[in-house]
């Protein structure tokens, strides 16, 4: 693999962070929440393939701004400041008790009396406050987790310029880290870069765009940039790599109903449908305990075990449902790429 066909623009992870550095904090996470109208509602869930109230909101404050919540209903309703239902902002998050024990549902208001949430009946969907049907007498309270300092300085206030690093280093990446060698070394190499600000975000999700466009640039692709999918015009950033993947049938495996969900996370599942496709290895099978016969990528994470790719989780699972992290995909991405040399 040349240096040249292994080149990653740093666009690929920071187009979505540029675009949305126009919009104020709040306006982000709104965005971000409102690409996953639709998504299931799922107990326990943290990522596009479920989510369950306070999983949702920890989801999109991390994804659009960066910013950690708390991880249940309950905790969130003590984060940040109390605010009144008169006084509400678009961001704030709003809170019912559904259970008649205290604050058991969380969602985020949005402006004209309506929140996004994702409930257990609907999945991620907008509802009204003040629905006299259901949550309007459900309702006791909101706190503002977005402060004014922060909305402040998203609309007026210019990044400052990141410190300088060697390739391959990352403010948020220590040595001590478990994914360092990979995610330096494939940094050292141009294969993938961090954002402007001089991070790498291991523990952010990584999107089916992004793996797209990385696993392109690493085997050389290209594409025409008019990729077929319905929901990926020529106009959308990632047209020419979206487009390279799909003539080389990449992600065949994993694309329903001509839709790519550029946006959407990559499952661990799907991660090792498009290796396999990608890099070719034809390798001995390693069981993982809890894998069934009726998943729908169960020969490729097989085969993705059985090089060495990944080794599952602690307790001999893979769950191929879970989203993948970036720090997780370079681990994958390196290995991978030491395999098919």
């Amino acid at each position: 693999m040349t240096a040249a066909s292994a080149v990653l623009a740093l666009s690929v992870f920071s187009a979505d962070v540029e675009t949305a550095d126009a919009q104020s904090a709040a306006d982000q996470v709104i965005t971000e929440g409102k690409k996953h109208l639709g998504t299931p509602y799922r107990y326990g869930g943290t990522s596009p393939s479920g989510f369950d109230c306070s999983g949702y909101l920890v989801y999109i404050f991390d994804r659009a701004i960066d910013q950690s919540l708390p991880r249940t209903a309950a905790a969130q309703a003590s984060a940040g400041d109390s605010v009144s239902k008169s006084n509400l902002k678009p961001g704030d998050l709003v809170f019912f008790n559904t259970s008649g024990r205290g604050v058991s549902h969380s969602g985020m208001y949005i402006g004209g009396g309506d929140m996004i949430h994702s409930a257990s009946s609907r999945g991620v969907s907008i509802a009204s406050i003040n629905d006299p049907y259901y949550w309007g007498s459900r309702y006791v309270g909101a706190q503002r987790v977005i402060t004014e300092q922060e909305e402040v300085a998203s609309e007026t206030s210019p990044e400052p310029e990141p410190e300088p690093l060697e390739p391959g280093y990352y403010h948020d990446v220590r040595e001590s880290h478990f994914a360092f060698n990979e995610i330096r070394n494939l940094g050292q190499s141009d294969i993938i870069n961090g954002y402007p600000d001089g991070t790498y975000r291991p523990n952010q999700e990584i999107t089916r765009g992004q793996a797209a466009a990385l696993v392109a640039r690493t085997l050389g692709l290209e594409g025409d940039g008019n990729p077929s999918y319905k929901d990926v015009s020529s106009s959308h950033h990632q047209a020419e790599v979206i487009s390279a993947v799909e003539e080389a049938g990449l992600f065949d495996n994993i694309v329903t109903d001509q839709q790519f969900r550029a946006s959407q996370s990559i499952t661990r599942g799907e991660i090792a449908a498009v290796f396999y496709s990608a890099f070719s290895k034809v390798c001995k099978a390693a069981m993982y305990s809890m894998i069934s016969m009726d998943t729908n990528t169960f020969e490729e994470i097989m085969a993705f075990a059985g090089t060495g790719i990944s080794t599952g989780t602690a307790d001999g699972n893979y769950q191929p449902e879970r989203a993948t992290n970036r720090a997780h995909f370079a681990i994958f991405l390196e290995r991978a790429i030491d395999i098919h040399n």
